[in-house]
């Protein structure tokens, strides 16, 4: 943190109310990021403790994710409506009482409750932590300073819960992984809580209650996508169930834009989508979100099932990135943002992460983390470090303040349809490819256990020919993971390099059309002529 003050007290720097304000909305973030992934590492205790099915296990995360994605939108509106001040303190106090109830949760159904008030308090906190640092930081340059910190908080945040969750899981229990909201909520409503602005109600304020039907529409939407998602890493992409909740998402999204073009007061006007930056940044976001979320998942499976990485050792193999994420934020909000802009940032930040993607697609069962995982760890915190922050600032800028809420609730959307669609694509692709790895490789399973029967002078019924023929079946599952999570690296780095090129054209294409504009108005007007000065007749 002493890092973050020092380099924002650079040149500009703002007074102490708002570098509190923008310490406490870094803690905030933090903690909305990091309960992503701190549970993910204490399930298999709390699948013991609880006495959870294997059917039962996968929700303590799905309860969060459905709630915070299906009532981002409602988040953002009741920001709107209520005011920054009022919604922090709401949303940091109900996200610390949802996690302590969690934390001293008897039952499987009670902590699954938990986690989705959890959620719903997040969808709450996220953009007015957005809205909350855009409002506080209206000079460009403060602006791009102030979130190129919060956006180092995102890979801080992923990998510190893979961290904290097994740091506190090892040591105490998993429900400390939970309590220890608690003092971060806390934290972050002493330092900054007072500075926020309260708000005034003014003639015509929009109300929670306007737009209900574009409100239901886009809640439902954005739930039915997820949801659908989260099915899809659970079954298939073509099981029925998948196709009907991502079909129902896409109507009821479609729904909502023709329900918004009539609305008297939209819960979502169009005019914030309509931007190209903005449009670029909400799309940046949402393939950041797949690369990192996704990538994570999966890299933290072939760390602990491949090397057998404890829970903590799993998080300390994620501390390169972290640094990398912050130090190159900070470079890119301070240096590289006032010179190249999204337009040239915003691609260059998908077409780094899609190389690191590159780089971890080389995984196999010979390599070491010092080969492969590092140095794609390392890669893909510097593109985070550009494409987050930037995704952040552009997201909201241009918005007035009323509707910074809104704005911010769109950028926290699309993280979280990112982040779920790069788990559940990682997670089908690679149980469908290890199937075809197995099929692929039955007859030379076939042979090796022949030759090692044969070499052991033993039957297949015997208790020596199963434990040979087992070893032999596991160390084929094991190569089929392997095998399967580098070819799913891959074809996830080829859709961030797909995405990368095409924000790349687009910019390009506005680029040289505004260009054109420019080159027309002065043929057109022409430079006039200067006027003469009086005669003095």
């Amino acid at each position: 943190m002493t890092l973050i003050l020092d380099t924002d007290a650079t040149r500009t720097a703002p007074p102490t109310p708002r570098r509190r304000v923008l310490v406490s909305a870094v803690i905030a973030q933090l903690m909305v990021v990091l309960d992503m992934t701190i549970i993910a590492i204490a399930l298999p205790d709390m699948q013991a403790d609880l006495a959870m099915t294997p059917a039962q296990q996968p929700w303590a995360v799905t309860a969060y994710t459905l709630a915070f994605g299906g009532l981002v939108l409602f988040g953002g509106r009741v920001v709107q409506a209520l005011g920054l001040r009022a919604c922090y303190a709401i949303a940091l106090s109900g996200f610390a009482l949802a996690s302590l109830a969690g934390g001293l949760a008897p039952s499987f159904a009670v902590l699954v409750t938990a986690r989705a008030v959890q959620g719903a308090f997040a969808a709450l906190l996220a953009p007015t932590v957005l809205a909350l640092v855009s409002s506080t930081f209206p000079d460009h340059r403060a602006r791009a300073r102030a979130f190129s910190v919060l956006g180092a908080t995102g890979g801080l945040g992923a990998a510190a819960g893979l961290l904290i969750g097994g740091a506190l899981t090892d040591a105490l229990s998993w429900r400390w992984s939970l309590y220890v909201n608690l003092a971060i909520a806390a934290a972050a409503l002493l330092i900054g809580v007072r500075q926020v602005p309260a708000a005034a109600r003014e003639p015509g304020q929009d109300r929670v209650d306007d737009d209900l039907l574009g409100l239901l529409l886009g809640c439902a939407g954005i739930f039915s996508i997820v949801f659908g998602l989260d099915r899809a890493q659970q079954h298939s992409w073509t099981a029925r169930e998948t196709i009907a909740w991502l079909g129902a998402g896409v109507v009821l999204l479609a729904l909502l834009v023709l329900c918004e073009h009539r609305a008297e007061r939209p819960v979502l006007p169009l005019w914030i989508l309509a931007s190209p930056a903005r449009a670029a940044s909400y799309a940046a976001q949402f393939f950041a979100g797949a690369a990192q979320m996704g990538g994570l998942v999966q890299l933290t499976a072939y760390l602990q099932r491949h090397f057998g990485y404890s829970p903590l050792r799993t998080g300390v193999a994620f501390l390169p990135m972290v640094g990398t994420v912050i130090v190159t934020a900070l470079v890119v909000g301070r240096l590289l943002v006032p010179r190249l802009g999204a337009r040239v940032l915003l691609p260059t930040g998908l077409l780094v992460e899609g190389l690191a993607l590159l780089v971890l697609s080389g995984v196999s069962f010979d390599a070491d983390y010092t080969r492969i995982a590092l140095p794609g760890l390392l890669v893909i915190g510097v593109g985070v470090g550009i494409t987050t922050p930037v995704a952040f600032n552009r997201g909201t800028d241009g918005v007035p303040a009323e509707r910074s809420g809104l704005a911010s609730a769109v950028l926290s959307a699309s993280q979280q349809i990112g982040s779920s669609f790069g788990v559940a694509l990682l997670a089908a692709h690679i149980a469908h490819a290890a199937g075809d790895y197995a099929s692929e490789h039955a007859g030379e399973l076939q042979q090796r256990v022949t030759e090692a029967l044969a070499g052991a002078r033993a039957t297949p019924d015997s208790e020596a020919g199963r434990a040979i023929i087992a070893r032999l079946r596991e160390d084929l599952v094991a190569h089929a993971q392997v095998s399967a999570c580098a070819s799913g690296f891959a074809l996830l780095a080829r859709i961030l390099l797909g995405a990368a090129a095409v924000l790349a054209a687009c910019g390009l294409v506005r680029a040289l059309t505004a260009r054109r504009r420019r080159a027309g108005a002065v043929t057109d007007g022409g430079p006039r002529p200067a006027p003469r000065p009086a005669s003095g007749r």
